[in-house]
């Protein structure tokens, strides 16, 4: 699908960063154990952007930088990876890991015509850079990563309890960690679409349990700091120091919260996006 074909849905957008109804109205196929939302393809040879969402969350996240890209005239796309979004969760999504995770990347990269840059939020980091490890990617996008396992300081946290999925966060959480709203914000719309999480997930996050390696991607990369984020997950330094480790760029987006792709000022992420891409790659 070219950017003209989408021109009536970037239109019909709305106004409200927690409507993401454009997601359910974009073309999807299924790529491995994962399932595809197309944006837009590419109409160039610039790369496109792969955009790899965080726990609990599913491609519908992505809706606004899908509009957002496409406009731009950027080939673009989001995933479900497996037992999330519109994927329905079976009896083995306790036992996902991220490695499993990863491998659903891996294979939307291959899925995927031409060349990509993957973009990874929070714990979707973590999948990004390993299918990054495995495939051939353009480059690298991390916005408000979780640490790899092995970064010298990364910060553990407690560890769930095993075997059964983790319900999604709720009302409270949501405004204070995910948007830095304010606390009678109706975030209705969000949790109607985030799902339970597998533990295994989790905790290969909270126990450092996901080694990358300190070897360059032999690609650029960008690492966005929300400035907003919380501390006792995104410690100060923390972001910087992933991105030191790799060799990519840093910014921090100090009006942002941690879930900036649908935050009410979202478009200032897909801005330093679009402008590193631009800067990259013309």
């Amino acid at each position: 699908m070219n950017t003209a074909a989408l021109s009536p849905l970037l239109s019909d957008t709305g106004a409200d960063p927690l409507d993401f109804s454009l997601i359910d109205r974009l073309p999807a196929h299924e790529a491995g154990s994962g399932r595809l939302v197309i944006g837009a393809r590419p109409g160039d040879a610039r790369p496109g952007l792969l955009f790899v969402p965080g726990a609990y969350h599913g491609a519908w996240c992505y809706a606004h930088y899908l509009a957002y890209f496409a406009a731009a005239g950027l080939g673009c796309a989001a995933l479900d990876l497996r037992g999330h979004g519109a994927l329905a969760q079976d009896a083995a999504f306790a036992s996902a890991t991220i490695a499993d995770l990863g491998q659903d990347v891996a294979d939307a990269l291959d899925a995927l015509a031409g060349s990509w840059v993957v973009v990874g939020h929070s714990m979707g980091a973590l999948p990004a850079l390993l299918a990054a490890r495995r495939r051939a990617v353009a480059g690298v996008v991390l916005l408000a990563p979780s640490p790899p396992g092995d970064l010298p300081g990364a910060l553990a946290l407690p560890p769930v309890p095993p075997a059964a999925p983790r319900p999604a966060p709720q009302a409270a959480e949501i405004r204070a960690r995910f948007l830095a709203t304010a606390p009678d914000r109706d975030v209705d719309a969000v949790i109607r679409r985030l799902c339970a999480e597998s533990p295994e997930v989790l905790n290969d996050r909270y126990l450092l349990r996901v080694a990358i390696g300190d070897a360059p991607f032999g690609a650029p990369g960008l690492c966005l700091e929300a400035g907003l984020d919380t501390h006792d997950r995104h410690p100060p330094g923390q972001d910087l120091a992933i991105a030191r480790r790799y060799g990519f760029s840093h910014a921090v987006l100090a009006g942002q919260p941690h879930c900036m792709m649908y935050a009410d000022d979202w478009q200032t992420s897909a801005r330093a996006i679009l402008q590193w891409h631009r800067t990259q790659f013309g």
